[in-house]
């Protein structure tokens, strides 16, 4: 059940609960009136009587007399006077007044209470003509009961519903703002993080629309990186299809035609007993093979690096060198990279590191030199640099997706990274610091550190 229609109904319930208090009450008081008002009215019809009574004997004729008597109860509202005689028969009787608004039977038992019945018996002399009786009828009292409750209850209903229709409304505007963030929610739930929910009413919920609004545009913006290194991967794949595709045109494709060619020359050979010429084409063969896997071993490690990995990170380093050396003859490069082992994962995220920053540094810094560094601090960090002398960061710096790729790379090791300009403008620093492992903090490195230059 919604908020609202539960509050409603705890609310009617209440209300609910306080008519009948009210009405118990109203009840008890209604039976205390009609019973108070029929005892006053007997004892002052018994006052009467007595009086009229007295004064009988000076009467000239007693029984009209006591006949006037009686109907001097005519329209009285709560008595009936009777003048019986001694067989019981009615000789003359009062007649009640008759309410305007009669009340329903069922009210009429609930506050009727016990009849008031007094008897009056006549002086000695008069004993033949009978006795008279007074009798309670609460009939127009609770007539007036009737009608103090028709009106009471008008006025509860119009107060309950009035009560209510406030509440309704009240309630509404109220948490229209909970309907709003329970729409913005589904919405999120769909997928669309544009959502937002107006942050105002009581601070309370404002704290929790804030909340929503923040992690609302969180996930946008998540949504929005996700898309664009989506994006920027398919593109990278591309250039990468492209770039091994132009490798084995360029490198393979010659030595594969020249293998083809010796190939064919060599029966033409065996057939005029050339064996030196025959030697001489194997061993062109073989250098084209060996050549072959060369450049084949340098695709490799560039898609699959974890098995230059497994021989440690300066071995991965060197071959990272020797790749980019035989491509990029005219750049200088020097490495200084701690031979010490580390765990499988950091030396993978080091490696991709100096990867990445090596790539961006050729591709887009066009440096004469490129410095390549890894050591372990004494605050338990292992430090990877990436430094050239290129032209520098021109222009307002745009995160790509390798940029972006090694700084959630880091980040999942709780490392840092920073990539910045040289103080003298010319080239770029990447910096990384990643935790190393308890137990490789504080350890010295045995083995000394392998330097290389080109």
């Amino acid at each position: 059940m919604f908020l609202r229609r539960r509050l409603m109904v705890l609310v009617a319930l209440v209300l609910g609960a306080c008519l009948l208090i009210g009405g118990v009450l109203t009840y008890w008081t209604s039976l205390r009136k009609v019973e108070i008002e029929m005892s006053s009215a007997i004892e002052v019809g018994n006052s009467t009587v007595g009086d009229a009574l007295a004064a009988i004997a000076i009467s000239d004729d007693p029984h009209t007399y006591l006949q006037r008597v009686v109907r001097s109860f005519d329209g009285d509202r709560h008595l009936t006077a009777r003048l019986i005689s001694p067989d019981g028969t009615t000789k003359a009787a009062s007649r009640l007044e008759v309410p305007v608004d009669p009340p329903p039977h069922w009210l009429y038992w609930l506050l009727a209470g016990e009849t008031h019945v007094r008897e009056f018996q006549l002086p000695a002399p008069f004993k033949d003509i009978g006795t008279v009786e007074l009798r309670s009828d609460p009939h127009n009292e609770v007539s007036e009961v009737w009608e103090d409750l028709k009106l009471k209850f008008i006025i509860i209903a119009g107060f309950c519903g009035t009560v209510l229709v406030l509440i309704y409304a009240s309630l509404g505007r109220a948490l229209k703002p909970l309907e709003d963030l329970s729409a913005a929610l589904n919405r999120v739930g769909e997928g669309d993080y544009t959502a937002h929910v107006a942050e105002q009413g009581p601070e309370d919920l404002n704290m929790i629309y804030r909340a929503f609004n923040r992690m609302a545009e969180r996930l946008q913006a998540a949504e929005l990186q996700n898309r664009r290194l989506n994006e920027q991967l398919s593109t990278v794949q591309e250039e990468e299809r492209s770039e091994v595709a132009r490798d084995l045109h360029d490198e393979i494709g010659p030595f594969l035609f020249a293998v083809d060619v010796d190939a064919q020359s060599i029966p033409a050979l065996l057939s005029r007993d050339a064996g030196e010429d025959v030697a001489g084409r194997v061993s062109a063969i073989r250098q084209s093979v060996h050549h072959m896997q060369l450049h084949l071993r340098g695709i490799l490690s560039r898609l699959r690096p974890a098995m230059m990995i497994d021989q440690g990170l300066t071995h991965a380093v060197e071959q990272l060198i020797a790749f980019w050396r035989a491509r990029r003859p005219k750049i200088t490069f020097h490495s200084d990279v701690s031979e010490a082992r580390f765990p499988a994962h950091i030396e993978e995220a080091a490696f991709r590191i100096f990867q990445e920053g090596t790539s961006n540094a050729v591709r887009h810094g066009k440096p004469d030199t490129i410095e390549l560094l890894a050591t372990q601090t004494e605050t338990g960090l292992l430090r990877i640099v990436v430094s050239d002398d290129g032209q520098g960061i021109v222009g307002p710096a745009k995160r790509g997706f390798g940029l972006v790729g090694m700084g959630e790379r880091v980040a999942a090791l709780n490392g840092t990274m920073k990539v910045t300009s040289h103080e003298n403008g010319k080239g770029v620093i990447l910096v990384a610091e990643i935790p190393l492992p308890p137990e490789r903090r504080g350890k010295t490195e045995e083995t000394p550190k392998a330097t290389s230059a080109a």
